[in-house]
């Protein structure tokens, strides 16, 4: 095979989330360019080759291939892989925080490239060399560089891997100094344009996941985080902690408390503190000792990242205050006005006015914390973060109620409540609804799903109490995993099942297939699995708290019931909008117990 074609495999299998072929066919690819006698093509597979070890965590391993393109390279004429040689040495020199070497390195990089022609590797260096000045302290010198390299790859200018290596150094720096603003911007700027914006596989696609998670775009950062799991799962431990933390964030912040906890305690066995979500779920259940004692060790531990302390301490006040800590809250203020003023970001500006406000508010000066948390609610918006700005403006409507004014607090409720139900926040757009005298009960349309183990009773008996609960533990895990996955939520158990909710009818459909498939590769693995009948049925339905309740809850129900073991029934509601990649075999119309009319029910075909 030519080595060129070993290349573009080696591209084939990156990009689609295979990094061990990856590494194999340039690894490949190098011997075949040693054996035709083109070195300096060996060397670039070499370097490439480093690169991929080392994203592995395989640093001994990519070190040997550093140092074989250092060798073949050392004799050879200047050419586009001493360029490559010196840009990935500056990477490597970047991890390590030698910051004066690794920008050296780069600046050598610019000028190989510009000699050599080829404009890829000029932009790249140019932005290493950005996002090295910034974080060595150059903020503002260090972004223009990085918004100048941005717009080359924006305009279509450079390859993939070089439009996606300098998005990932943009969207981290943004991440490193609270910038939401300006990552969100270019997020749009590709949009208008027309453009995808590539993202490596894992990585940097959790960081997208963050930016999106700001941006309001909650089901796409949920898809991005699911995915990057994915694609890191057993390769990237503290990346694959870092998924699992944005996907328990969105969870928190949609209510999901239970999801919440059980991805963040994934998050944390990865080595990933999940935080402050973490300590932010100890406060939702009222454990404040628990909340105070983590969210001050997440504190000290961060001490010397600010864009952490930008979300950190902001919890760390909510926190103090509820448990009348108010030295701790006042220290707290004092390190993010620091830390806002350091970075200078709209984001870090944002928490401090909305921290200042409230402790203003605490002290029962109302006109400073009205004045403070409206600069919280505007420089939020400039940061395009909408649910931080609907949080701040509830925070708002209690001072304006203070105050007198009525009517413009019941204008900020509004429009936090039309944010929070946008974005599936559901407690907080119940409890702007709650302020706003809006008593009555709340409609969603959902796909409604229901399992349950058959024939579980003779189960127990068969295989005593210890086994069966072995059996429950690993059933329980398993469907709620796969019910996360695909955006659902579980509502509550239900006896020896489940009864989950979701948004979308093809991912609840999904979520059904998968968990027979699974169900069926345990037990062809294993030896064993309980079989479980699923029913599902989209509709509307009464929202109370965190249940449903309604027609369309109990015709779902119905139909659960009607299925057979490792069978999946749905409604003819509930096929016609799962689109043509499910194949539903007819069964018919079935009287369900207290329906009146009979529904059209069908069988999905999952194997």
């Amino acid at each position: 095979m030519l080595p060129e074609d070993l290349e573009a495999m080696s591209e084939a299998a990156f990009w689609s989330g295979h990094s061990p072929a990856a590494i194999d066919a340039r690894q490949r690819a190098y011997a075949a360019f040693v054996e035709a006698g083109r070195l300096p093509e060996a060397a670039s597979s070499a370097l490439v080759a480093s690169q991929l070890h080392f994203s592995h965590g395989d640093t001994s391993v990519a070190s040997a291939w550093l140092g074989r393109a250092q060798r073949l390279l050392m004799d050879l004429p200047e050419c586009r892989a001493h360029a490559q040689l010196a840009w990935t040495e500056g990477q490597f020199m970047v991890l390590i925080k030698g910051h004066d070497q690794a920008l050296e390195r780069a600046r050598e990089a610019e000028a190989i490239a510009a000699r050599a022609g080829d404009h890829d590797l000029v932009v790249l260096a140019s932005s290493m060399q950005g996002y090295i000045r910034l974080h060595a302290g150059d903020v503002s010198g260090g972004m223009r560089l990085l918004d100048e390299a941005l717009a080359a790859a924006c305009a279509g200018e450079l390859s993939p891997f070089a439009t996606a290596e300098i998005f990932c150094e943009m969207v981290v720096s943004c991440l490193d100094v609270a910038d939401y603003q300006r990552a969100a911007e270019w997020l749009e700027t590709a949009e208008r344009a027309g453009r995808q914006i590539v993202c490596f596989p894992g990585c940097c696609r959790v960081h997208k996941a963050t930016v999106l998670r700001h941006r309001g775009e909650w089901p796409e950062a949920h898809r991005q985080a699911h995915r990057a799991r994915s694609e890191v799962a057993g390769v990237e431990v503290l990346h694959e902690g870092m998924a699992l933390t944005e996907m328990g964030e969105l969870y928190r912040c949609k209510g999901d408390l239970a999801l919440a906890e059980k991805t963040f305690g994934e998050a944390y066995e990865k080595g990933w503190a999940p935080q402050p979500g973490l300590a932010l779920l100890l406060l939702a259940r009222n454990d404040l000792e628990g909340a105070g004692r983590m969210i001050q060790r997440s504190v000290e531990n961060c001490a010397k990242e600010p864009a952490a302390l930008v979300h950190l301490l902001p919890a760390q006040v909510a926190v103090a205050i509820a448990s009348g800590d108010m030295a701790v809250a006042d220290a707290a203020a004092q390190r993010l006005s620091e830390v806002a003023s350091a970075l200078g970001s709209t984001a870090a500006v944002a928490a401090h006015a909305g921290v200042v406000g409230i402790l203003l508010e605490q002290r029962g000066d109302l006109a400073g914390a009205a004045s403070q948390l409206e600069s919280s609610v505007s420089s939020w918006q400039q940061a395009r973060s909408p649910y931080e700005a609907a949080q701040a403006r509830i925070r708002l409507a209690s001072v304006l109620e203070a105050l007198g004014d009525v009517g413009s607090a019941k204008l900020e409720l509004a429009t936090a409540r039309k944010t929070f139900e946008r974005l599936g926040a559901g407690p907080e757009a119940r409890e702007a609804a709650r302020r706003l005298g809006d008593v009555a009960p709340a409609s969603a349309t959902c796909a409604f799903m229901f399992t349950d183990i058959v024939n579980s009773t003779t189960l127990l008996t068969t295989i005593g109490d210890e086994a069966w609960h072995g059996v429950r533990q690993w059933h329980d895990r398993t469907v709620s995993a796969i019910v996360s996955e695909h955006q659902g939520r579980i509502v509550k158990e239900t006896g020896d099942g489940f009864f989950a909710a979701f948004d979308d009818p093809a991912l609840a459909v999904g979520a059904a297939v998968e968990i027979q498939r699974a169900l069926e590769d345990h037990r062809r693995t294993d030896g064993f699995s309980p079989s479980v009948r699923i029913g599902l049925h989209t509709g509307s339905a009464i929202s109370i708290e965190e249940d449903y309740a309604g027609r369309d809850v109990v015709v779902a129900a119905r139909i659960g019931a009607l299925a057979g073991a490792d069978e999946i029934l749905v409604s003819a509601d509930m096929a016609a909008r799962i689109g043509a990649g499910v194949r539903v075999v007819p069964r018919g119309a079935t009287a369900l117990k207290g329906i009146p009319d009979a529904v059209e029910i069908g069988v999905v075909d999952w194997h």
